[in-house]
């Protein structure tokens, strides 16, 4: 039985597996070696660095932010932000500048980065550009097919002010506008144990640890 990510720790361990899975699956294995890091940002979901900030002895890394403010969204939106920080890595790599205005507004060139490598959909937003990531019946499939769990972990500061870290020094993942596209996935949910899953059909799954059948979250 997979243990449950509502472990700080746990949760930073298993993002850095997702990015270790997506660089294999959708990056042929040449991203970077990079130090992932969850952090308050209320300003984006996620962010990367444009320059080493992390170093050992004998290496220095890009630092990968996921936003701990938005750390409980859907497990297919996760891997969208991180799909869309590594393109801008791959970018990087590759010389190729997919922003401007000081790293805010993304071209045509991260779009097509991401859309035909990450396989996400990208959409333009008013202000930052070709930015705003949705994931795609690809992302579902990539989830289901390595059984990602969904965090169950997040940052709530109730007397925060409002942050503006990320985005300054680095490519960020704006937040999207509240109109969203319905998902063509259903989540099930064992009853009993509160384990979860995501398929894209509905199906009769039994719960093998409690012997209940799961259901429609």
């Amino acid at each position: 039985m997979a243990k449950k990510l509502n472990n700080y720790r746990r949760t930073v361990q298993y993002l850095q597996k997702i990015y270790n899975l997506i660089n294999e699956e959708y990056f042929n294995s040449e991203l970077e070696e990079i130090t992932l890091t969850v952090q308050e940002s209320t300003r984006s979901y996620g962010h990367v660095s444009v320059s080493n900030t992390w170093f050992t002895d004998d290496k220095a890394m890009k630092e990968l932010n996921i936003s701990a403010n938005y750390l409980r969204r859907d497990i297919t939106e996760i891997v969208t932000t991180l799909i869309h920080e590594c393109s801008h890595i791959w970018n990087m790599q590759n010389n190729i500048k997919d922003t401007s205005n000081g790293y805010v507004y993304h071209n045509k060139r991260f779009k097509k980065t991401a859309e035909e490598i990450g396989k996400i959909k990208i959409d333009r937003h008013e202000k930052y550009g070709w930015t705003i990531s949705t994931p795609t019946e690809e992302t579902i499939d990539f989830c289901i097919r390595n059984g990602l769990q969904e965090i169950q972990i997040g940052r709530q500061d109730i007397f925060s002010l409002g942050g503006f870290t990320g985005g300054t020094s680095g490519n960020s993942t704006p937040i999207k506008p509240k109109t969203r596209k319905p998902s063509s996935t259903r989540k099930y949910q064992c009853p009993c144990c509160g384990n979860s899953f995501r398929a894209t059909k509905e199906i009769n799954v039994l719960c093998m640890d409690c012997n209940e059948q799961f259901i429609i979250a």
